[in-house]
C-alpha cells in the first residue's frame, strides 16, 4: 500500500509540475509575447477554441526559400520533417521520396498547393480527416482548416526579419465536444504540440538554411 501511495503522490506531483511549468512554456514555445498576442490569417475559422497553441522559431534564410518546404508537408507528400522514428511506431510516416521517413529536398511537383487541397495528417484508409487549404498568400502564409463538429485551424505565417532571415509562426486552435472523443483529441493535441511539432519547425528551418548554405 505504501508503494501504491508513493506512486500516486509521484503521479500528482507531475501532473502539477506539467500543468503549472511545462506546459505554459511548450504552447508558446519559441513565441514573443507580441506573436502569442497578435491575431493571425484564420483565427476566425475557429471562433472558441478549446486548445489553442503558438509556436515559433527563426529560420536564417529568406521566406521565399522556406515556404517551398513549408507548402510540400504533409503525409506522403514531404512528410512532417519530425520525428519519423515515431511516426513508423504510429504508422503514418513517410514521403513521395521514402517509404518511412520525410524529404530531405524540395519537390517540385508539389509546389503547385491550391485551395482546396487536401494536407493529410495520416494515410486515407486510417480515415482521419485531412486539413483543407482555405488560403494560400505565398511566401508569407498557408492556413488550414477541419471544418466539422471537431473544428479546428492549422496556420503557418512566414514573417521576414531582413533580407536573410525569417520567423515562421505556426498557431492552432481547436474546439471539440466533450466526451471520449474530445478527450481523445485533448491528448493527442497535447502530445502533437509538446512533442512533434517543435521538431516540424527544427525541421524545416535545418532543411531551409542547408539550402541557403546557412
Amino acid at each position: 500500500m505504501q508503494i501504491i501511495g508513493l506512486l500516486v503522490l509521484g503521479v500528482v506531483v507531475l501532473g502539477i509540475v506539467y500543468a503549472l511549468l511545462i506546459r505554459p512554456w511548450h504552447l508558446n514555445r519559441g513565441s514573443t509575447k507580441d506573436e502569442v498576442q497578435r491575431s493571425l490569417p484564420g483565427d476566425e475559422l475557429v471562433p472558441e477554441p478549446k486548445f489553442v497553441w503558438n509556436q515559433a522559431i527563426t529560420i536564417h534564410a529568406p521566406a521565399a526559400e522556406v515556404w517551398p518546404w513549408l507548402v510540400q508537408i504533409g503525409n506522403q507528400r514531404a512528410g512532417w520533417y519530425s520525428w519519423d522514428a515515431l511516426h513508423r511506431l504510429l504508422g503514418v510516416a513517410g514521403s513521395v521520396d521514402y517509404e518511412d521517413r520525410s524529404a530531405d529536398r524540395i519537390i517540385p511537383e508539389l509546389q503547385d498547393l491550391e485551395v482546396g487541397d487536401l494536407i493529410r495528417m495520416m494515410p486515407d484508409d486510417m480515415g482521419a480527416p485531412g486539413y483543407e487549404v482555405v488560403s494560400i498568400e505565398p511566401d508569407r502564409a498557408l492556413v488550414t482548416h477541419i471544418d466539422d463538429e471537431n473544428a479546428a485551424s492549422w496556420v503557418w505565417v512566414l514573417d521576414p526579419i531582413d533580407s536573410e532571415s525569417t520567423r515562421l509562426i505556426v498557431r492552432f486552435r481547436q474546439k471539440w465536444e466533450s466526451g471520449p472523443m474530445g478527450l481523445a483529441f485533448w491528448i493527442g493535441d497535447e502530445m502533437g504540440s509538446l512533442v512533434m511539432q517543435p521538431k516540424t519547425l527544427s525541421g524545416i528551418k535545418q532543411r531551409a538554411e542547408a539550402a541557403a548554405g546557412q
